[in-house]
């Protein structure tokens, strides 16, 4: 029993790291609202108005894989492979009309490693 301990408390442990080392890899994505000069936060809620929404993040591969689908509906919206120059993405994406919006960023379009993975609202140009 004690050995088997043993081995659980290491393979947890392996497990753990394993996560850890994934995790530091890649930055979240920034988001502003906006095209690629804006500065523009998303409000209190964390929506942007509707249109165009620009997403910045570091440490990803050179080559990465970008697919935008609107939430929940799930209509494909962006696909395909964007330049992360040293690390450096940015992307801007018209999400229009008003709603939510998946961006999932991955190594490949098999997403056979996802990187990020977020949801994001936008609001109504008439609020």
């Amino acid at each position: 029993m004690k050995q088997f301990l043993q081995i659980s408390a290491l393979v947890l442990t392996s497990l753990a790291f394993g996560a850890l080392v994934v995790s530091a890899d890649v930055s979240g994505l920034a988001v502003t609202c906006g095209d690629a000069s804006a500065t523009t936060s998303p409000y209190e809620n964390g929506h942007c108005t509707e249109g165009m929404v620009t997403f910045r993040g570091t440490s990803y591969p050179e080559n990465i894989y970008v697919k935008v689908l609107s939430y929940p509906e799930g209509r494909l919206i962006d696909q395909g492979y964007y330049t992360a120059h040293s690390g450096v993405l940015t992307f801007t994406q018209t999400l229009v009309p008003a709603g939510g919006y998946t961006v999932t960023i991955a190594k490949d379009e098999d997403l056979s490693v996802v990187y990020t993975n977020m949801t994001i609202y936008t609001d109504s140009l008439s609020h």
